[in-house]
């Protein structure tokens, strides 16, 4: 695949102030360590294949839901939403590792 690579779409986000919103399920745990020093909030649909019309309906609806995590949340998180616009779980990283907590 060619395109711009994870790791510099996540120092972007950092160097912008720019919340991530990906369909990349594998983000948060193969690029842990890079999440974590760049201290950004990453938002992940729950999956890739309904496209663009589907999904934006679904991140207006839970909008107000992602915004009460994004101003509540100490950085790095990861949130991830599901078919229905609801934020179902929440990753938060600390210097020991992770923590996930079902929402």
């Amino acid at each position: 695949m060619t395109g711009i690579k994870d790791p510099q779409i996540i120092a972007d986000c950092k160097t912008y102030g720019t919340i991530l919103l990906t369909a990349d399920s594998d983000l948060e745990t193969t690029w842990a360590a890079e999440i974590v020093q760049a201290k950004i909030g990453i938002v992940i649909l729950s999956n890739n294949t309904d496209g663009a019309v589907k999904w934006g309906a679904r991140i207006i609806k839970g909008q107000s839901e992602i915004i009460a995590q994004l101003r509540t949340r100490k950085k790095p998180y990861v949130l991830r939403l599901n078919s229905h616009g609801k934020v179902t779980h929440l990753r938060l990283y600390r210097k020991k590792g992770s923590r996930v907590i079902t929402i």
